[in-house]
């Protein structure tokens, strides 16, 4: 479990997700990541979805998010 504290859509709050893949690599497999329910705080309050891991040629890991919020 990790946490995410800032702004999206210009939102302020926090929230939990989870996230796991299978790698061998440069290769990821098996990707699993959601935002936890319940857990936003603040104006990302009621905040769902998933999201995704990409790394880059030079290892920088960056995490994208695909949600909704309520």
């Amino acid at each position: 479990m990790e946490s995410f504290e800032g702004s999206l859509h210009g939102r302020e709050g926090s929230f939990n997700f989870v996230r796991s893949a299978t790698t061998s690599g440069s290769a990821r497999t098996a990707e699993f990541f959601t935002i936890a329910p319940s857990s936003g705080t603040g104006a990302l309050a009621g905040i769902h979805g998933s999201g995704g891991t990409t790394v880059d040629a030079d290892g920088t890991h960056r995490i994208w998010f695909d949600c909704q919020l309520g």
